[in-house]
């Protein structure tokens, strides 16, 4: 399981952004979260999450409560700021 510090250390947020939701009822889902975020697939994971046929999501999950959603939508945003490119 990853660390609160360690979410908040690679997704660079602030606490008010911090997805405590994710934390605690998809911890699964956060940490496939942190462990995408600095690669190109992390924009298609969030949009998958967000809808599940965008990039061949599957159709048998009933989906997020709004809060989670809304939280996978707040760290959409953040993903979407400009962030160091990672050296090769």
């Amino acid at each position: 399981m990853v660390t609160k510090e360690t979410v908040m250390q690679t997704l660079k947020c602030f606490p008010n952004q911090y997805p405590r939701i994710l934390e605690e009822k998809f911890p699964h889902v956060l940490e496939k979260i942190v462990q995408l975020w600095n690669s190109p697939d992390g924009e298609a994971y969030l949009a998958d999450l967000l809808h599940p046929t965008y990039s061949g999501g599957r159709f048998d999950r009933s989906g997020f409560p709004e809060t989670a959603w809304q939280e996978i939508l707040r760290l959409q945003e953040l993903y979407k700021k400009p962030r160091p490119k990672l050296a090769k």
